[in-house]
């Protein structure tokens, strides 16, 4: 129960009074998730995980600015949307821990339970990088995704918030070849190569999106190559047969 009132703490931001213009204030107002008598200490604490768990800072609910003494902020104002959204977050989380993982039977001990983070992983927006680099390039197309993937793989490689694994261009590229692009997902294909030149899965995408395009002869060519990085691996010989063996 108490860390359902510590999550329930995590977007109370509107909580800290103004009034004294101090921080940390004497009193909180405007409580509306939360227990009227969280601790200010308590408070603060958990609003630092939630910051944490989104990749945001205090004006992304509150009215204030970046720079600005958080004395001077207005944490009691409700204008911000973010601060709704946040509020009614706050109350699926409590759901989920306080009534739906609590009536599991079998639960692990101590019990895992949701956070902010379990779903934000550091972003303001829960996106996967699959679906990210799909809606860009469903409005701006292949170069643009390209592009996109250079720009976050440097802001955010080696943090939690995006998974660079091969399995992420490998399942745009599936998916493109899905809708037809099969040129589109070679591109991505390239890229992944571009930084793990020997993957041998790699090579197994390239095949299977040129075996959906209907040209075996370059599919062939591709899974010889995934065959030869992975030390003759038994079942991409055999796939490899396979292909051989329909041409």
């Amino acid at each position: 129960m108490k860390k359902v009132l510590l999550l329930t703490a995590l977007m109370s931001l509107g909580a800290l009074a103004p009034a004294a213009a101090q921080f940390p204030p004497d009193s909180l107002v405007n409580l509306q998730v939360l227990p009227e008598d969280i601790g200010i200490r308590e408070l603060i604490n958990t609003m630092r995980g939630f910051a944490t768990g989104l990749g945001v800072r205090c004006q992304h609910c509150h009215v204030g600015e970046e720079g600005m003494p958080l004395a001077e902020f207005d944490f009691p104002a409700d204008e911000k949307p973010t601060k709704a959204k946040a509020r009614e977050m706050l109350r699926m989380v409590q759901a989920i821990n306080g009534e739906h993982l609590a009536n599991l039977a079998n639960r692990s001990d101590p019990p895992i339970e949701v956070t902010c983070a379990t779903c934000h992983h550091g972003l303001n927006k829960p996106i996967s990088l699959e679906d990210d680099l799909l809606h860009t390039h469903a409005s701006e197309g292949v170069d643009a995704t390209i592009a996109r993937y250079r720009e976050l793989r440097e802001q955010y490689y080696g943090g939690w918030q995006y998974d660079f694994g091969i399995g992420t261009l490998n399942g745009v590229a599936e998916e493109l070849g899905v809708q037809g692009h099969f040129d589109d997902g070679m591109a991505l294909l390239d890229l992944s190569l571009e930084f793990d030149p020997e993957n041998a899965f790699v090579y197994v995408a390239r095949a299977q999106l040129m075996l959906r395009k209907g040209d075996r002869d370059v599919a062939i060519q591709n899974m010889e190559r995934a065959v030869e990085l992975s030390d003759n691996d038994p079942g991409m010989i055999r796939f490899l047969t396979q292909m051989r063996g329909n041409n």
